[in-house]
């Protein structure tokens, strides 16, 4: 199947959301670690060393951010490219080719997201009742990596919840008005006020609509090096496309009463952000 309206949405909705909160609410720390080797029995192909931390910040467009582009081994410079070296961003590691020695002592300094950014089709009750998360403390976080793959809080899960498309003018145009939805795990309230103000603020904001294959990423976690051989920069990115814009209308957050959160972990926080986009176009052209 070809990329739809949705997946289009759901894609550049995301790639905004990520990039603003950084941006706007300057959500990121920066640390100095090692990296500790371990294996991935899905990539066997690859000798991996893991972070304390995820996601990476890969996008340059964050201000003050340290995108990961090179680490000492042994007291020598590694760049991307060398030994094969990858940067999976998604997960907080690296990927080198077969044969690298997997005693070779790694470091690095890099940003770290302060809320994970995730696309989910659960619903809020699942993310909330049923989810079971790793911790990815800024705090308490032990030194040692991290495991792949596994979701993990602080974070932010976005989701589309529905899509309708209303008669806006002659001629077949439709303004199609979307209802999204970002539930947040927080690790105090702190973290929560900040990111439920940012993003309350957001009304009347446009952000760009990217072509699905304008996600950043690919299947290593590293930044495509042939869509983005300068690197990924998502200001730069958006603005290629400001004239097919979305706008958001309004936005309403709310929290997850003290009462209610008895269910959760009580170290977590959790609060939602509603956003009402739309976006004139037409859906019945071929």
């Amino acid at each position: 199947m070809k990329p739809t309206f949705q997946h289009q949405l759901l894609s550049s909705f995301y790639l905004w959301f990520d990039s603003y909160l950084m941006r706007k609410g300057e959500a990121y720390e920066t640390f100095t670690t090692n990296f500790y080797y371990y294996a991935d029995e899905r990539i066997t192909d690859k000798v991996v060393f893991g972070s304390p931390y995820k996601q990476f910040i890969a996008d340059e467009s964050v201000d003050g951010a340290v995108v990961l582009e090179s680490v000492s081994g042994d007291g020598t410079a590694i760049s991307k490219g060398t030994s094969g070296m990858m940067v999976d961003y998604e997960n907080g590691r690296l990927l080198f080719d077969s044969g690298f020695p997997t005693g070779t002592n790694l470091s690095g300094r890099y940003s770290v997201k302060n809320f994970n950014t995730y696309i989910s089709n659960q619903n809020e009750e699942q993310l909330i009742l049923e989810g079971k998360y790793e911790t990815n403390s800024r705090y308490t976080r032990e030194l040692t990596y991290i495991k792949p793959y596994d979701q993990v809080t602080p974070a932010a899960f976005l989701s589309i919840e529905g899509v309708n498309n209303v008669p806006f003018a002659l001629g077949g145009e439709d303004d199609s008005v979307i209802n999204a939805k970002a539930v947040v795990f927080a690790e105090n309230l702190y973290e929560l006020d900040g990111i439920l103000s940012v993003f309350a603020d957001s009304n009347h904001t446009c952000f760009a609509n990217i072509p699905f294959t304008g996600a950043p990423l690919n299947e290593y976690g590293d930044v495509k090096s042939d869509h983005y051989p300068n690197g990924y920069n998502y200001t730069g990115l958006a603005n290629n496309y400001q004239n097919d814009t979305y706008m958001i209308d309004n936005t309403t957050v709310s929290k997850f009463s003290d009462r209610a959160r008895r269910v959760l972990e009580p170290s977590l926080y959790v609060g939602f952000i509603d956003f009402e986009i739309h976006k004139y176009r037409f859906p019945r052209s071929t």
